[in-house]
């Protein structure tokens, strides 16, 4: 009896102890650190997060054609619907492009192209990515489309068609105007990646466990929510500038994201790098903090050439380490790692250019167009860094 007293004493000063502990402040008043109750909350989290996804799978399989249909705009004033595209080739050609569809028939929507012999070319209004919605996109909901730009839905998670069409700048020369017409398809025999359900639940209930929890934290955790998922696949098509013409035949990658609302206010940073390696390895990986959420969570997957998907568990390329000033670095390394592998990562970034989303007034994005190695294979990709311009 005596040791059992004892041993109830012990507990109970430890826990008193423990509950006094203060809790660590915020890197930069802005990433949230693990504190007392961390690997409590981390592990009732991660046993939410795992009977979520049984439930999932347990229940009838999500429709792709569902999936991949254009969204109604709810009835919030930041309601939003957005698709994504980026390619590259072994040759030096690279493309990305978007469109972000908004209330009152406007669009957020860009489009970048590098070319080896001319760089990198813009499309005319960037920065400014405010534009004028097609009317196929708002009234018959067919294409995201605006101003030149359009991604047509063909066959669900098989097939797209993407299209640019009009002026672009030489970045290399600003007073210099090209006519571009790109035009080709998207394929994909590859999985996709479902972040909802597919992502780490590790991941996900370690940047969860670092934040303080109220009915306000999860209040907000609900409405912030959006649907977002990827697919690797390939592009083939032809570019024409002045009426040269050049044949593509690109790795590539898109994205869907859509939901109650976009509010880029939220967000303070994120980093994103897709990775396209000579040996047919892809790579997604991204680091966001959104600060009323998740102020540092961890998030990607790699396909390797043999088409299975392996969710990334660990990275330690720290954001707050790299550009928290606003100007990331141009040659950098970072290390991930998935349930089966270690991978090294080197980044030389060949192009970047910058724009503006959020009314052209709420968020600063810098595309970035680059060389990797990875694990000693040499590759090409595509980063994507975001800051925050409402806050000081």
């Amino acid at each position: 009896m005596l040791a059992i007293a004892l041993t109830l004493l012990v507990l109970a000063a430890t826990l008193y102890l423990h509950t006094r502990k203060s809790t660590p402040q915020k890197i930069f008043n802005v990433y949230s650190q693990p504190g007392k109750w961390f690997h409590l909350k981390y592990a009732s989290f991660l046993v939410l997060l795992w009977t979520r996804r049984l439930a999932a799978k347990l229940s009838p399989p999500l429709s792709v054609k569902k999936l991949e249909t254009m969204k109604p705009l709810s009835e919030h004033e930041k309601a939003f619907d957005a698709t994504f595209f980026q390619a590259v080739s072994k040759n030096g050609f690279y493309f990305c492009g978007g469109i972000e569809r908004r209330h009152r028939a406007k669009a957020n929507g860009l489009f970048y192209i590098a070319v080896p012999e001319l760089g990198l070319l813009e499309s005319l209004k960037l920065p400014n990515t405010l534009l004028d919605a097609d009317p196929a996109s708002v009234l018959l909901m067919k294409e995201y489309s605006a101003e030149g730009i359009c991604f047509t839905p063909v066959e669900p998670m098989k097939k797209w068609r993407v299209a640019f069409n009009g002026k672009m700048r030489v970045q290399a020369s600003p007073s210099k105007l090209v006519d571009v017409k790109l035009s080709g398809d998207w394929t994909s025999s590859l999985p996709y990646f479902f972040f909802e359900n597919d992502m780490s639940a590790k991941c996900l209930a370690k940047a969860i466990a670092c934040e303080t929890w109220s009915d306000d934290f999860f209040k907000t955790l609900k409405s912030a929510h959006q649907t977002h998922y990827e697919q690797m696949g390939f592009f083939s098509g032809t570019l024409s500038i002045d009426n040269k013409i050049y044949t593509l035949q690109m790795d590539a990658f898109r994205d869907h994201s859509y939901g109650y609302k976009r509010d880029w206010t939220l967000m303070h940073r994120y980093v994103f790098h897709m990775l396209y390696l000579e040996n047919g390895t892809r790579v997604s990986i991204g680091l966001v903090s959104q600060p009323a959420t998740t102020s540092l969570l961890l998030m990607g997957y790699v396909v390797p050439a043999d088409k299975s998907i392996h969710c990334i568990e660990n990275c330690d390329l720290v954001l707050y380490q790299h550009g928290e000033n606003g100007t990331p670095g141009k040659n950098y390394a970072f290390c991930f790692e998935t349930d089966n592998e270690t991978y090294d990562a080197k980044i030389n970034v060949i192009y970047e250019a910058f724009h503006f989303k959020g009314n052209n007034t709420e968020a600063k994005l810098i595309e970035r167009f680059i060389e990797c190695e990875v694990n000693g294979v040499k590759g090409k990709g595509v980063s994507e860094w975001h800051y925050n311009t409402t806050r000081t």
